[in-house]
């Protein structure tokens, strides 16, 4: 006679109800939503996305007012930091009237150390006339995540040049 030594049980485990089901359910839609809102935050958050450095030329001074006709004669933080001071000079009308009114063309700061960036996404103040010779011009950025700060390194990206190591002032 053989011995058998499998466990006997008379009874079965029970079948996942239908409440089980719907929570198991209801939490994999809470950790989908979790993930794609973790990645939508990280895409969106101020120095992710697109380094808008990249596929520009690099030029000094200089060349950036041959390119665009300005001079930018100031990058500095105002307002207890939360607004950024971007000022310039025209060295050339017709080209900086790009610069006011082309949004492809309007400056965007990158902190150098981070990466962080404020692009304007629309015309900050507007130009009734047309820009003079040596006018002294500005854009006033909010500084959003307060990204920038005095004594920061710069890089000014203008249409699809940058200008690097601009320093920021207090």
């Amino acid at each position: 006679m053989a011995i058998d030594l499998r466990e006997h049980t008379d009874t079965e485990p029970p079948a996942p109800s239908k409440l089980d089901k719907r929570r198991r359910g209801m939490v994999l839609v809470l950790l989908f939503a979790l993930v794609v809102g973790g990645v939508s935050l990280w895409a969106w958050w101020p120095g992710r996305g697109a380094d808008v450095r990249s596929g520009t030329d690099l030029v000094d001074a200089q060349g950036l007012a041959d390119r665009y006709g300005i001079d930018i004669t100031l990058v500095g933080i105002s307002a207890a930091g939360g607004i950024v001071d971007f000022r310039y000079q025209v060295v050339d009308p017709d080209k900086a009237d790009a610069v006011i009114h082309d949004i492809n063309t309007y400056p965007k700061l990158v902190v150098e150390d981070t990466g962080a960036t404020l692009a304007l996404r629309s015309l900050p103040h507007s130009h009734n006339r047309t820009l003079e010779l040596g006018g002294n011009y500005f854009f006033l950025m909010p500084n959003a995540e307060n990204a920038i700060h005095a004594g920061d390194l710069v890089t000014i990206v203008v249409g699809d040049v940058r200008l690097e190591h601009v320093p920021v002032e207090g």
